[in-house]
């Protein structure tokens, strides 16, 4: 791929859907909270505010345990794409 095709390629892949567009992301990392959406954006907790506790744990066999890890999470995002409100998990 010559330089102008992957130049037009990354124009393209930042082109985004309207700012109220629900994303789906999965929380890859806690507690050093990391969402991944598709393949390229990975998401940390200066990015993220959630209005339920996504940190949430319990012990399973006397293991601390992250609920919500690898879990699928639905994000609105606001601030141009910079910044994302967590508004719940997907079971």
């Amino acid at each position: 791929m010559d330089g102008y095709t992957e130049l037009a390629q990354l124009f393209k892949d930042r082109d985004n859907d309207s700012p109220y567009t629900p994303m789906i992301g999965t929380i890859t990392a806690l507690p050093q909270l990391k969402i991944k959406c598709g393949t390229r954006i990975e998401l940390t907790a200066d990015e993220v505010k959630a209005v339920f506790d996504i940190y949430e744990q319990r012990y399973v066999d006397d293991r601390l345990v992250y609920i919500n890890l690898n879990k699928e999470v639905v994000l609105l995002p606001c601030s141009g794409y910079q910044r994302f409100i967590a508004i719940g998990v997907l079971k």
